[in-house]
C-alpha cells in the first residue's frame, strides 16, 4: 500500500502534538506525570478571614489521593464578604496596595476538586476560574508545620496559572489543619 506525503505530514502532526506539555503528560509521552502528596497537607483544614469586623471560614478536606473535598462555609448563607464565591479559597489577578488587605479583579479563581504538593511547604491546587479557564493555584505555608496546627498560619500565593500577580481576593487569610479525628462539627478554628 502506498502512503502520500499528505498522509505522512499528517501522521507526523499527530504523532508531535501527542506530546506536547500541557496534555497531562510528562512532554515525552509516556503518560501522566505523576505528582506527591505531602502527608502534611492531607486531612481537614480550615481556611478563615479573622481579622476584621465579620468573620468566614470554609473547611477542605486533602484526601491523600490528591482529591480536595470543599466543605462548609461560615455563614452558611453566604453573605457579607463570601458573597462572591461562597468559600474563603478564592484568589484575584490583583495584588493589593500597602496599606489595605485585600484586592478585587474581574479575574478569580476558586480551589478546585484536586491537589498536589511539589514539597513539605508548596501545595498547587486546581483551580475552577471565573473565565472557564482552569489553572493551578500554587502556594506557600510556613516552614513550621505546627504553626497551622496551633494558631493558623497565612499562605502566600505563588502564582496561579504559572503567572505572578495574584493574590488572596478577600482579607487576609489563615490555615488552620484541624487536629486528627476531628470533623467539621468538632474542629474549632481557634483564631
Amino acid at each position: 500500500m502506498r502512503t502520500s506525503g499528505w498522509a505522512i505530514l499528517l501522521w507526523a502532526c499527530v504523532a508531535a502534538c501527542a506530546s506536547e506539555p500541557g496534555d497531562g503528560g510528562d512532554g515525552d509521552g509516556d503518560g501522566p506525570v505523576e505528582h506527591g502528596h505531602d502527608p502534611r497537607f492531607v486531612g481537614l483544614w480550615v481556611v478563615a478571614q479573622p481579622f476584621h469586623a465579620l468573620y468566614e471560614q470554609t473547611y477542605y478536606r486533602f484526601e491523600a489521593d490528591g482529591a480536595l473535598i470543599t466543605g462548609a462555609s461560615i455563614p452558611a448563607d453566604c453573605t457579607g464578604h463570601l458573597d462572591p464565591h461562597c468559600v474563603t479559597g478564592s484568589v484575584a489577578n490583583c495584588v493589593p496596595a500597602p496599606e489595605t488587605s485585600r484586592c478585587s479583579a474581574d479575574l478569580t479563581c476558586v480551589f478546585g476538586a484536586t491537589w498536589h504538593s511539589l514539597d513539605a511547604t508548596t501545595v498547587v491546587i486546581a483551580g475552577d476560574c471565573s473565565d472557564e479557564r482552569a489553572r493551578d493555584i500554587q502556594l506557600r505555608l510556613a516552614a513550621d508545620a505546627a504553626i497551622e496546627t496551633e494558631i493558623g498560619g497565612d499562605a502566600t500565593v505563588l502564582a496561579v496559572g504559572g503567572e505572578a500577580g495574584w493574590s488572596h481576593d478577600n482579607w487576609e487569610w489563615t490555615f488552620r489543619k484541624c487536629p486528627a479525628g476531628t470533623d467539621e462539627s468538632t474542629c474549632s478554628p481557634g483564631f
